[in-house]
């Protein structure tokens, strides 16, 4: 994965697979990607897919949004970033995905 990210949102973001288990950090595909910040926005591109834009600085206030993930053995508080992110990760790895925002980091 290329990363230009500001070490501020460098770890707030994670992929996690259908049973909310951080995604694998050895996956080649992740290479493909790429990460940049502009405008206020987290932005996400790759290869033969449509360019993601996710605000960096949405305040989440509703408590009933946010799931509990396993990141590595720790249970952390964090928030979908929605169905039409999930859908760009699951196809780009071909497998059900969803990008999560962590909180409490």
């Amino acid at each position: 994965m290329h990363r230009t990210v500001d070490e501020r949102y460098q770890s707030r973001w994670l992929i996690v697979t259908a049973d909310q288990q951080a995604f694998t950090k050895d996956n080649p595909l992740l290479k493909k990607i790429r990460i940049d910040i502009k405008f206020g926005y987290l932005v996400i591109q790759a290869e033969g897919m449509l360019r993601l834009d996710i605000p960096l600085e949405v305040e989440e206030d509703d408590e009933s949004a946010f799931e509990d993930i396993d990141v590595f053995g720790e249970k952390i508080k964090a928030v979908s970033e929605g169905d039409l992110v999930a859908q760009w990760f699951s196809v780009f790895f071909n497998q059900p995905l969803r990008l999560m925002k962590l909180f409490g980091i």
